[in-house]
């Protein structure tokens, strides 16, 4: 295994070299964390760890798969694969397909989809007779998920002790937890939350995984949240053999419960802890990185780092003040085309950052206007399209026979005559036989006369999906020993269960029809891509599906076109050419987070995480006036700009600028044009 340590940079040589104890490594943007993880995997290998001793965890798939192929690279294929790299969520689940006996439940468990979670929230909001209208399902899930990751009932949570939401999401958590325990069924929190409660119930669990893993890592650790600190605190308290590696100035998540201070506070929770900090930055120019660094110098609590570049200064960022949104809108678009034409660059070096999604209209009628390809980031995702809902419901109830919410999802698409009262006759029928609902279906199958008005064609098509069920879940099964590939066997399944069909049915507009029908088709070829890579089983993939959200059919950041996206969505992304737009108080900072210094903070943190997004050219725009609502807004510039230094920054006016006057111009001219030919054809 060749290394090749040399190439690092004596800070990034450092931490790879670090052997034992706990480590934390202060990486800043751009400063080749994944390039420093992977190698120190590689040099622990080197050193005689057993790869299955060393576990990587990351908070996406996809970053996940990336340090797979890193460290493939450095020792092959097969050693990498033996190397544990996963998510706090995979690897919750794999813990509890282990032994979540021990907690009472079955095996195997269901996974419930947020989609999943919500429809059991709005059953029990049903159930207690609450009104829809003044009860969001939502925001009930979503103080539930609060509750639960802080093993509390929502009522205890102080911060939540004056929401008028509150007393409805306890009456509607007692409704939730039961329904899980009855569908035998875990949500996302309980990935996290479960583990930890076993690690503390079981010493001899809690010890087995423990020793399972001498050498843990932990990326983007300044995303972690309270449960996930208790879960790695069980996992390494008798070695302490951890590193982290994460960056407290990038601490972007507090709405979904990351704590800064995890990071800031490693430290004094692991003593003899040694520091490394990664401050040279490869993405970046210099003018970009010192304002970056000014900006977040401004938080009082924070990690002191200087991040530099051997790249040179380059541009100054510019700030363009605009009269209103349009105005704005149309400058960003002309300047994209003025960049792109003068500097050769392709479309997709461009990116539009913004902080909330109704920001992007104003820009999409632009860049349509001047027919400026573009793509939004963070759109309707793949796997939320509603016949590729129903074609992995089929798979997990193909899978998982008493997964009962997918089966009941299924049992009438395409159309087979039992529609939502057969269907709860069904379910009594199973409550009253105290039978899994998968057995209930059989019996009805077998016997139509069990279920009142369940005519025999209706009993005959249930019949035939529960063989099909059947016969599909051993041939699944089989599919790896006999050398058959999921997607195959995926594909004799879909016509099995007529789905493509019924989409051509129901789709009047043919084109509409063909859409539809590719989305499930791409399930097959995303089963083909999983198998490939991994050489996993159908459960391994709908749990990676079902975990993570970012394994697509097709990535999104590799389509053409100008990308447009929240900062939110940016972080991990690098781009050419920068627009961040919008920057006004309200926005950024937005007005939520306004009132408090902590707010303020993470605001600011947002900004840095924006600016460094660029690698050459950053450019700052906000605007005098905004609509909304049909009503016009005075804004104020951003307090952040006010602290980036002035002569790192120049300012202008967009009515000013060369390319909008240059677009303006041309208009104007085809406009004339087009106006003299019409007068002179009259």
């Amino acid at each position: 295994m060749d290394l090749q340590l040399d190439l690092l940079n004596p800070q990034q040589r450092e931490a790879v070299e670090h052997f034992g104890g706990p480590l934390l490594i202060l990486a800043g943007a751009g400063s080749g964390k994944t390039r420093v993880i992977t190698h120190r995997i590689g040099y622990l290998i080197k050193k005689g760890i057993a790869p299955g001793d060393i576990l990587a965890v990351s908070f996406t798939n996809k970053a996940a798969d990336e340090m797979r192929e890193r460290v493939a690279g450095l020792t092959g294929a097969d050693v990498a694969s033996k190397v544990y790299l996963s998510t706090f969520h995979s690897l919750g689940a794999d813990i509890l397909r282990r032994d979540i006996e021990h907690l009472g439940y079955k095996r195997p468990y269901t996974i419930l989809d947020q989609a999943d979670q919500l429809s059991v929230v709005k059953d029990g909001i049903d159930e207690l007779n609450l009104d829809p209208e003044q009860v969001d399902p939502r925001r009930i899930l979503s103080l539930i998920s609060r509750a639960k990751m802080g093993f509390c009932e929502p009522e205890e949570l102080e911060e939540l002790q004056f929401d008028p939401m509150t007393p409805f999401a306890q009456r509607v958590f007692e409704r939730y937890k039961s329904a899980l325990r009855g569908l035998n069924a875990v949500d996302f929190d309980d990935l996290i939350c479960l583990p930890v409660q076993l690690f503390q119930q079981n010493a001899d669990v809690r010890k087995w995984w423990a020793e399972r893993f001498h050498f843990v890592m932990v990326d983007e650790y300044q995303d972690t949240n309270q449960t996930q600190l208790l879960f790695l605190d069980e996992l390494v308290r008798d070695h302490e053999n951890i590193c982290v590696v994460g960056d407290d100035d990038q601490s972007i998540y507090g709405f979904r419960g990351a704590v800064a201070e995890n990071i800031l506070e490693f430290e004094h929770r692991f003593a003899d802890t040694r520091v490394i900090k990664l401050e040279q930055n490869y993405r970046s120019t210099n003018h970009i990185l010192k304002a970056a660094n000014t900006l977040i110098a401004h938080n009082r609590v924070r990690k002191d780092k200087e991040l530099w570049s051997a790249q040179g200064d380059g541009d100054p960022l510019r700030w363009v003040h605009c009269a209103d949104d349009r105005e704005e809108a149309e400058y960003v678009a002309a300047e994209i085309e003025r960049l792109k034409f003068n500097r050769g660059l392709n479309y997709r070096d461009f990116a539009i950052l913004y902080r909330v999604n109704p920001q992007a209209r104003p820009f999409e009628e632009a860049l349509r206007a001047f027919r400026v390809p573009y793509t939004i980031v963070g759109g309707t995702e793949f796997f939320d399209r509603k016949e590729v809902k129903d074609f992995v419901a089929y798979l997990k109830a193909c899978l998982n026979p008493n997964d009962e919410i997918n089966l009941r999802r299924i049992v009438n698409v395409p159309p087979r005559g039992i529609g939502p009262t057969l269907l709860e006759r069904i379910s009594d029928y199973a409550l009253e036989q105290k039978l899994p609902f998968f057995d209930a279906l059989s019996n009805v199958a077998e016997d139509p006369s069990l279920i009142h008005r369940l005519g025999p064609t209706a009993g005959g098509h249930l019949a035939e999906l529960v063989e099909t069920l059947l016969l599909f879940r051993a041939r699944f099964a089989a599919a790896r020993e006999e050398g058959t590939p999921l997607s195959e066997v995926g594909r004799a399944f879909l016509k099995r269960i007529g789905l493509l069909e019924h989409l051509r049915n129901i789709e009047k507009n043919p084109r509409r029809a063909r859409r539809r029908i590719t989305n499930v088709e791409d399930v097959l070829g995303s089963i083909a891509h999983f198998e490939e890579q991994e050489g996993g089983t159908l459960r391994g993939y709908l749990e990676r599906i079902s975990l993570d959200r970012s394994y697509e059919a097709e990535d999104e950041t590799d389509k053409q076109g100008v990308r447009l996206l929240t900062v939110h969505s940016s972080k991990g992304l690098e781009f050419p050419v920068v627009f961040f737009v919008g920057m006004e108080e309200g926005y950024m900072p937005h007005h939520r987070s306004a009132d408090s210094e902590e707010g303020i903070s993470e605001e600011r943190r947002l900004a840095y995480v924006g600016i460094t997004r660029a690698k050459q050219t950053l450019c700052l725009t906000s605007a005098g006036e905004r609509s909304r609502y049909g009503k016009t807004h005075e804004r104020e510039p951003s307090r952040f700009l006010e602290e980036i230094p002035p002569e790192l920054l120049k300012s202008a006016d967009a009515s000013g600028s060369p390319s909008l006057k240059a677009k303006k111009e041309d208009q104007n001219e085809k406009y004339l044009s087009a106006l003299k030919s019409a007068i002179f054809e009259d």
